[in-house]
This record gives C-alpha cells, sequence and structure tokens, in this order.
C-alpha cells in the first residue's frame, strides 16, 4: 500500500513540475512553486493542482 501511495505522489509530482515549466509564469514564482512541489512531496503537488495551476476557463 505504500509502494502505491509513493507512485501515485510521484505521478501527480511529474505532473505538476511539467505543468509549472510550461506555464506562462515568471521564472521567480516558477522556482517557488517548483521549491513548494520538491520541498513537500505530498502537499506541493496537491496544492499546486488544486490553487496555483492556470484554470484556462476563458
Amino acid at each position: 500500500m505504500g509502494t502505491l501511495l509513493w507512485l501515485v505522489v510521484v505521478i501527480l509530482d511529474i505532473f505538476a513540475i511539467s505543468d509549472v515549466m510550461n506555464s506562462r509564469r515568471d521564472w521567480a514564482t516558477k522556482i517557488v512553486l517548483l521549491a513548494i512541489i520538491l520541498l513537500i512531496p505530498f502537499i506541493g503537488a496537491g496544492l499546486y493542482l488544486l490553487v496555483f495551476r492556470d484554470k484556462g476557463y476563458s
């Protein structure tokens, strides 16, 4: 069960990092978001995907 949880966290982290790098944010913001994602792996990717991600609804 623990291995499956780590696998999900790694996949979410990779997706979040890829999304941050492809976004149109300035480099300083990208570095801060990447630090959050990498330093707090369980919370960082979820926090980014729920709060900071550009939704693109327009």
